[in-house]
């Protein structure tokens, strides 16, 4: 197997998603096989990263992006707090 660059590495893993759900292998599989082959296997980390995984390329394929989204509310959230102290101030 090749190295993959970033782009190459999640059009696999989105054609895995796809060609599952067209061959009727459930989410909660891949999670399950996933977690198999972590460092701790059956741990609840395993199975928590190997589904975490699995939501973000999801999201992605959805054309969403939950971390920028997180960052972005993290800062506005910093700006609406550093307003409100000048304001009361």
């Amino acid at each position: 197997m090749g190295t993959f660059t970033q782009q190459g590495a999640f059009r696999k893993d989105r054609n895995a998603l796809n060609r599952a759900k067209k061959a009727d292998v459930s989410t909660a599989d891949i999670i399950n096989k996933m977690a198999e082959t972590h460092s701790k296997p059956n741990s609840a980390q395993a199975f928590a990263e190997a589904a975490g995984a699995v939501i973000h390329v999801e999201a992605n394929i959805n054309k969403e992006s939950p971390i920028h989204d997180a960052f972005e509310a993290i800062i506005e959230e910093r700006n609406s707090l550093s307003n409100a102290g000048r304001i009361t101030s």
